[in-house]
C-alpha cells in the first residue's frame, strides 16, 4: 500500500519537473541558472585532472565542457547569446550546451542586468 502511494507521488513530482522545464525563465532567473551551471562545469573541470574526480563527474553526470538545459531554456540561452536556436530544438527536449555558448549568454545577461540596475 505504501509503495503505491509513493509511486503516485513520484509520478506527480516527475510531471511537475517536466512542466517546470517548459516554463521560460525571466532574465534574472536565466542568469542565476547559467551562473550555477557554469560554476558546476568549472568545478567538474578542476576534478577531471585525477581519476577519482573523473569518476565522480561520470557518476554525478557533470561535465567540464557542457551544461544540461531543456529545450525551452536552451532557446532562451541562445537568444541571450544573440544566436538563433536550431530548428530541431523542441521545448520538451533535453540538450547539452557547450560552455562557450553558455558563457557568451551569461556575459550578455550580466551586461543587460547591470545596465538595468543603474
Amino acid at each position: 500500500m505504501q509503495s503505491a502511494a509513493g509511486d503516485g507521488l513520484g509520478a506527480v513530482v516527475s510531471a511537475m519537473s517536466a512542466a517546470a522545464d517548459l516554463m521560460p525563465f525571466d532574465p534574472d532567473e536565466l542568469y542565476g541558472v547559467l551562473h550555477f551551471r557554469l560554476h558546476t562545469a568549472k568545478e567538474a573541470g578542476k576534478r577531471s585532472g585525477w581519476v577519482g574526480g573523473r569518476l565522480y563527474n561520470r557518476f554525478a553526470g557533470e561535465s567540464a565542457d557542457y551544461i544540461p538545459l531543456s529545450g525551452t531554456h536552451l532557446a532562451q540561452t541562445f537568444s541571450a547569446a544573440g544566436v538563433e536556436a536550431p530548428d530541431f530544438v523542441v521545448a520538451r527536449g533535453h540538450y547539452e550546451l557547450r560552455l562557450d555558448y553558455a558563457q557568451k549568454a551569461y556575459d550578455a545577461l550580466k551586461e543587460k542586468l547591470d545596465a538595468k540596475s543603474k
